[in-house]
Formats: structure tokens, sequence, C-alpha cells
């Protein structure tokens, strides 16, 4: 077994790789957010003064019906939490990556704390909402099932990550947290896979196998990692003894 509280190694991905996190990350939280601007303008902007419920239902309505159309069939059963969930995934799908990026918290240790924990609400709030969404899709049962088992596991990652720290075991805790952004990139990884499967096959055959493919591959990949690091520490150990 590894020393729990012994740091990883200092590199683990090479800088052109969290460049390409980065990027696609940040393409992602903007489709995420394409719904804010006309929510604004045609919701608030139009109803201001008029409480609050009406410029929130008009931010939720206008926003989605004019940014983002495709998924206006949930404005009557979910409209607001589809709202809460594409502003918090969207930060979420944003800010992970640099959490995890040691480009960004290189000299001081406090920035990688203050984000981390500024995320636990984000994150709890964009996985806590996917299931309602999920479960008001027109697709089979099995495929809304991996879009909110994909949520679950992303929470589930979080609160891991939450109890690694604060028991000291940096190890674990740095492994929960890769696997925590991996599944936010399940975000990324469903909007790169729809167009190059849709090459293939009809958008009807390739959409439901999405609730599954977009997160699954990526918690596999960190497997393997975690086993390499495993491997790469048992001849240290086994010195050491």
């Amino acid at each position: 077994m590894s020393d729990p509280t012994r740091p990883l190694p200092k590199r683990q991905i090479p800088r052109w790789g969290w460049i390409a996190f980065l990027l696609f990350s940040f393409i992602s939280a903007a489709s995420a957010f394409k719904f804010v601007p006309p929510g604004l303008i045609y919701g608030v902007f139009a109803h201001w003064g008029e409480g609050f419920d009406a410029p929130w239902a008009g931010f939720v309505v206008e926003g989605i019906s004019r940014g983002a159309d495709h998924v206006a069939y949930h404005i009557e059963n979910v409209g607001s939490i589809l709202a809460v969930h594409m502003i918090f995934g969207g930060l979420a799908v944003l800010l992970v990556p640099v959490q995890v990026s040691r480009m960004w918290r290189r000299g001081d240790r406090r920035k990688h704390v203050y984000l981390g924990w500024a995320l636990v609400p984000i994150v709890t709030i964009a996985a806590l909402t996917t299931p309602p969404i999920s479960f008001n899709m027109t697709l089979p049962f099995w495929s809304e099932l991996g879009f909110a088992m994909g949520s679950v596991a992303w929470f589930g990652a979080l609160v891991m990550g939450i109890w690694a720290i604060k028991t000291k075991r940096l190890v674990l805790h740095q492994r929960w947290m890769v696997m925590m952004a991996a599944l936010s990139f399940g975000a990324v990884s469903f909007r790169l896979q729809l167009p190059i499967l849709r090459i293939f096959w009809d958008m009807d055959v390739v959409f439901p196998y999405l609730g599954w493919t977009c997160w699954v591959p990526n918690v596999l990949v960190v497997a393997w990692w975690w086993h390499r690091q495993n491997r790469a520490a048992r001849p240290a150990v086994q010195a050491a003894e």
C-alpha cells in the first residue's frame, strides 16, 4: 500500500494536456452560458421592477427558448432547475480544471484552498440538479439513468475528496479530485462525442448511449491511472521495509 500522506510526483499530466483540458472546458462552459444574455435582456431587464418572480420566470423562459432552444422542452417541468444547472454546471466545468492545475496554483497554496471550498457548493448544486433533468428527457430509461448516475458519481467523488483532505490523506484527496475533474469533463466529452458519432449514425441512435459514454470512459482512465500510481509506489514502499 502507498503512503496516504505522501504527495504525488509533481508532473502528472503534460502541460499540453492541461491546456487542452482548459480550452475544451472553456468552450463547454460557454455553451452552457449562452442562454444567459437573452435571459437577461428579454427576461430580467424587460420585467425589472416587477418583483422577483416575473424577472426570474422571464430569465428562464426567454433565455432557454432563445439561447438554448434544443432543451426548451424542459421549461414546462424543470425550467428553473435547468437554468440553475446550466449556470452552476458551466461554472464547475470552467473552474474544476483550474483547481486541479498545478500551473495555476504554483507558489500560492491558498488559491487552491479557497477555490476548492468555493467549488463545493458549485459542484453540489450542479450535480444534484442533474437527475430531475435526466428523468425529464424523452429517452429510454436506461439512458436517462446513465446521465443521472454520472451526476451521482460526480457528487460522490467530491464527497470522497472532502473526506480525504479532512483526514489528511493527501494522496487520496489528489486522486479523488482528479476523478472529480474527469467526471466534470463528462460535459465536454458529451459535446465532443456527439458530432463525431453523428458522422456514422443518426441522432436517435447516438444520443441515448451518451448518457453512459460521456463519463464512464473518463472514470476508467482515472482508475487505470490510480493503478499505475499504486504500482509505481509499491517498489519504494518495499525498499523502505
